[in-house]
């Protein structure tokens, strides 16, 4: 009996030690396999529990361009994203561009549907935005949305080239990418010049200088800078509790602003006798002095933007006074006068000083050329009211234009929106420009009644 007892109580040892090894190799496999297949389809960023239909890893290789009809009939990406949290978070979607991608990116198109849509649209056109992940290209805001504690959303994602704009890819290109997801509050925002960028008119229209521009042309780039023409109304900026408007910004990305109105009246020069008085400053016996209307520009400066702790966002900038010329029969006529009097051909490049006055001037405050009115759409003897700069009132510019009969002369624009020329000696507006740091950013549109608002650490 005893016996019988010692066999029937080891076989059930063995039997449990046998279901006990059972069940470890079995959870071991069920677990393996579910974290193998985790790791590729899913992963958790932020507050978000993201599910792919693929690793999240986009790779294309010996592309074919399509037309749009068909793009919106391929294979999606398809994105099932849960809020983890405890909170509502704004979830956004973006396509970052690794930096393997060999394919030039003009005719990249993508178009999303779901709780995340997006109409077809061209990658180039999409908000840009900034990622802290490393080897990335360009980053690109695809879509947001606001997800409840726990809530599931999804949206399907096609991607493709679009043959009209991109109709010969070579083989050998590829495009690599990759989807990113985070929470807006996390997120690092756009600096203002690249939300400006993000909606500048195709590069490749010229705009025609010799007729003024009474529509809304929008955001042009010339050479390495992107400037403002026509009836702009997305253009306002406030800070230092001033309204401004947006010239242009610069090859440096920092961002060029007028004064909407004009802070005053003064006289280019109380002198006119003499051609250094076009200059922002000029020498007398060795020594650089401010013209009047300089003296006028740093004052206000100090009082408006130095003494309301404003100027560590203010950057200096190379400020054109083109005093270049040419002289015909004892008439001095300054470059300026050739360009857009005669040609209606502005230019955004400065001439050295070849005089005792002229040239550029590196501080925080100017004002604008006459080319720059030029660019934004007025025009010489041409009223125009219009365009951006026209704002009723008469202003100054900082181009000189001649010098005749013992009588100093200068660019400036009338309350009817015209470039004039006009002693150095009359009162005109005076409408500051400053030039804002290139890594500010902003909240607002830009609109007259939501403008652009600096945020201020």
């Amino acid at each position: 009996m005893k016996m019988q007892k010692k066999y029937i109580f080891t076989l059930t040892i063995i039997g449990l030690m046998f279901l006990f090894v059972a069940s470890v190799g079995t959870g071991y496999g069920l677990w393996l396999a579910t974290h193998n297949n985790s790791e590729k389809t899913s992963t958790t960023l932020n507050c978000f529990k993201v599910y792919f239909s693929n690793s999240g890893i986009i790779e294309m290789k010996n592309i074919d361009s399509i037309i749009n009809e068909e793009g919106i009939e391929t294979s999606p990406y398809t994105l099932t994203i849960t809020n983890v949290c405890e909170t509502t978070k704004e979830l956004q979607v973006r396509l970052n561009i690794l930096e393997d991608t060999t394919v030039p990116l003009k005719g990249l198109t993508i178009t999303a549907a779901g709780n995340i849509s997006q109409e077809t649209t061209a990658y180039e056109n999409l908000a840009t935005t900034k990622t802290t992940e490393k080897n990335v290209k360009e980053s690109k805001l695809i879509g947001l949305v606001k997800v409840e504690p726990n809530e599931t959303v999804r949206t399907n994602i096609r991607i493709w080239f679009d043959e009209k704009k991109a109709p010969n890819i070579n083989p050998e290109e590829i495009l690599k990418a990759k989807f990113e997801f985070i929470d807006t509050e996390s997120s690092i925002k756009s600096s203002f010049s690249e939300i400006l960028i993000a909606k500048k008119n195709d590069e490749t229209k010229t705009p025609t200088y010799n007729t003024i521009s009474t529509t809304e042309e929008g955001l042009y780039k010339i050479g390495d800078t992107y400037y403002y023409r026509g009836a702009i109304t997305n253009n306002y900026v406030n800070f230092a509790n001033l309204t401004w408007r947006i010239v242009n910004i610069n090859s440096d990305k920092t961002i060029k602003l007028i004064l909407d109105k004009s802070a005053g009246y003064q006289a280019f020069s109380t002198k006119t006798n003499a051609p250094d008085y076009t200059g922002l400053k000029y020498i007398y016996n060795n020594v650089e002095i401010n013209n009047d209307i300089n003296n006028y520009l740093l004052n206000w400066y100090t009082t408006n933007i130095t003494n309301n702790n404003l100027d560590k966002y203010v950057a200096p900038f190379n400020f054109c006074n083109d005093a270049s010329y040419s002289i015909d029969n004892f008439h001095t006529y300054y470059n300026a006068y050739n360009r857009l009097v005669t040609n209606k051909e502005p230019s955004i490049t400065c001439e050295k000083r070849s005089a005792d006055y002229g040239g550029t001037y590196n501080q925080k405050v100017g004002l604008l050329t006459a080319d720059e009115v030029n660019i934004a759409g007025g025009l010489y003897n041409t009223n125009n009211t219009s365009y951006y700069l026209a704002n009723g009132e008469n202003f100054i510019t900082l181009t000189p234009a001649e010098y005749y009969n013992y009588k100093a002369s200068v660019f400036a624009v009338n309350n009817s929106g015209a470039l004039v020329i006009t002693p150095t000696t009359t009162q005109y507006g005076v409408r500051p420009v400053i030039n804002l740091n290139s890594e500010l950013t902003v909240s607002g549109e830009g609109t007259i009644n939501n403008p652009y608002t600096i945020d201020i650490e």
